[in-house]
């Protein structure tokens, strides 16, 4: 899910990690029966219920190219290679090898020196491969009897004038003795980090402009620490070139600047302090590029080419994550500009990004409601979603912008991630149904289990709310976030457990048929008649059906949607 960037902030977006709770400790609802309710005349008067599922996909488009900063960040997110593999159709792998430096030290003889540094070792020091008590493999070893030397070793790369990360594994016998890292760009120390003890204690430092330290932790005495630094010497938007810094895979210091100028990253060196006697041991220490793909949807002949797959496979809507604001916007704009918009309608779901100024933005939304490719239910009610919470003010202003523009009342669905929070918002504000974002299992689960979790949350949102649109979650896996934190989800720490095993083709196509047959069995709880999948295009969060670079490459189709394809839509039923 993308970013509020409204002028409201971060603040108003809701974190998506919480899904997993509620997946896996979700309220024990009741559980609607297998009978068949009829829809009444008395049921205020509704148009009849379309025999036919309505079957939609969120659209989350802030694939928009590495100019932009959180396109930027997006591509991050898939650019190693362990996670290639759902990078969409339009997607350039702009560096087919991203890694620079791959050194474990496993594969070296005991006593020699490290292959492919350069090593500096004057009297008292000494650079080598050795094995430790306790662990498995080997590592470097620094170790230095000298107090006025310091022994070092570098590893040159090639010039990066874009972002790279660099992670290694370090520890000291003794904390604390100015050992140091630092990542260079010719003569030019871009970043360094070191080691210092002193009365105040042991602790782990880097260096400003200006020449002062600045604590990021507390470290201690023959202790291992995972480090990982990104680094951006020319961020977009003519932002200043700075660095991230995580230690054990929190991060402690978020852009902070360059301690010197560097057009370009080419080296990174160890050492030990040049007073301070030291053994320090270095291990898998790794250099990759950090942008090495772009996905930019960008364009018209990537949103015609989307639409020809969307309507293929059958697929009714793309619920738009509504973006006022550019480039954001930018697909939505690009949708309603093709000849092709006919073949699949589209509907929105607002979040704070369209909240954060609803009065200004509710005119432009509303006035697309009567246009023929704006999704409708009910015989003409245009439908819209609301994700991260509304307000009774905003259904009221929304109703009645409806009336006084002669449209039908629209059908509101709001989300929620329980069943009970569902119901109350539902009634608080006055929406007609209840939906959800997604479902996701933690620890690597079995997709099926993710299935069996999100068809009793069909159940329990009914019981709770009554009306529903049912979710179908293709998918579920935030480790990319992790690997690359985005702005919005501070508690990106957790998510390196987030994830469900991948789903085959053919067990999303079983998933959304259960929803259609849900529908079908229970009329009186989706009057409506529609499901949403989750997603088109969620791809760093594990959610997606749109074609994939390597899936077109490997199989020449696109196989989700070859199997969405092939689920009726009408007279599925339990």
């Amino acid at each position: 899910m993308a970013p509020n960037t409204s002028n409201s902030g971060y603040s108003g977006e809701p974190n998506r990690r919480d899904i997993l709770k509620v997946a896996t400790a979700v309220s024990g609802a009741v559980v609607l029966g297998l009978s068949t309710p009829t829809v009444s005349a008395a049921d205020g008067g509704r148009m009849p219920r379309a025999t036919r599922t309505l079957v939609g996909a969120i659209r989350w488009d802030a694939w928009v190219g590495r100019d932009w900063k959180l396109g930027s960040s997006v591509n991050r997110t898939l650019s190693p290679d362990k996670y290639q593999f759902r990078l969409p159709f339009y997607a350039d792998i702009t560096v087919p090898r991203p890694v620079l430096i791959d050194r474990n030290f496993d594969a070296e003889t005991t006593g020699t020196v490290p292959a492919g540094w350069d090593v500096s070792a004057p009297p008292g020091t000494a650079v080598s491969v050795v094995e430790l008590p306790g662990r498995v493999g080997k590592a470097a070893n620094l170790h230095d009897t000298s107090e006025s030397a310091a022994a070092a070793m570098t590893h040159t790369f090639s010039a990066q004038k874009g972002a790279v990360t660099v992670q290694w594994q370090w520890k000291e016998e003794e904390a604390g003795k100015w050992s140091e890292a630092r990542l260079c760009g010719g003569s030019a120390v871009a970043f360094d980090l070191a080691t210092r003890g002193d009365a105040g204690g042991k602790e782990l430092v880097y260096r400003s402009p200006d020449g002062t330290w600045n604590v990021i932790q507390a470290i201690a005495d023959d202790t291992w620490y995972s480090i990982k630094v990104i680094a951006d010497p020319s961020p977009p938007e003519g932002a200043a070139p700075w660095v991230d810094i995580f230690v054990d895979g929190l991060r402690k210091v978020h852009n902070a600047p360059f301690r010197n100028p560097a057009a370009a990253l080419d080296a990174l060196t160890f050492s030990t302090g040049e007073s301070l006697p030291c053994d320090l041991y270095i291990d898998n220490v790794g250099v990759e590029i950090t942008e090495a793909v772009n996905s930019d949807a960008t364009t018209q002949r990537i949103m015609d080419r989307e639409i020809h797959y969307v309507k293929r496979a059958g697929i009714d809507y793309w619920a738009f994550v509504y973006y006022p604001q550019q480039p954001l916007a930018r697909a939505r704009e690009l949708y309603l500009s093709s000849k092709r918009k006919s073949d699949v309608n589209w509907c929105a779901i607002l979040d704070g990004n369209f909240t954060g100024n609803y009065s200004m933005n509710l005119p432009q939304l509303v006035a697309r409601f009567g246009d023929p490719n704006y999704q409708h239910v009910l015989g003409g009610r245009p439908l819209v979603y609301f994700f991260g919470g509304a307000t009774a003010d905003w259904v009221t202003k929304m109703r009645a912008a409806c009336s006084q523009a002669g449209l039908p009342d629209p059908y509101i669905v709001v989300m929620a991630w329980t069943a009970q929070s569902a119901a109350d918002l539902k009634t608080n504000v006055g929406a007609d149904a209840v939906s959800r974002y997604a479902t996701g299992m933690r620890s690597g689960q079995p997709y099926s289990e993710l299935v069996d979790t999100e068809t009793n949350l069909w159940d329990q949102y009914a019981a709770a709310a009554g009306e529903v649109v049912p979710t179908v979650s293709t998918g579920w896996d935030k480790r990319p976030r992790y690997d690359y934190p985005f702005p919005w989800e501070p508690n990106y720490v957790a998510l390196k457990d987030e994830w469900t095993q991948q789903a085959t083709p053919e067990e999303i196509a079983t998933h959304l048929r259960g929803a259609v047959s849900w529908n079908n069995a229970h009329p009186s709880s989706a009057p409506a008649n529609t499901a949403l999948i989750y997603a088109w295009n969620e791809f760093d969060e594990g959610g997606w059906i749109c074609p994939t670079l390597f899936e077109l490459q490997e199989s020449g189709r696109p196989l989700r949607l070859d199997a969405i394809a092939k689920v009726p839509r009408s007279g599925i039923r339990k």
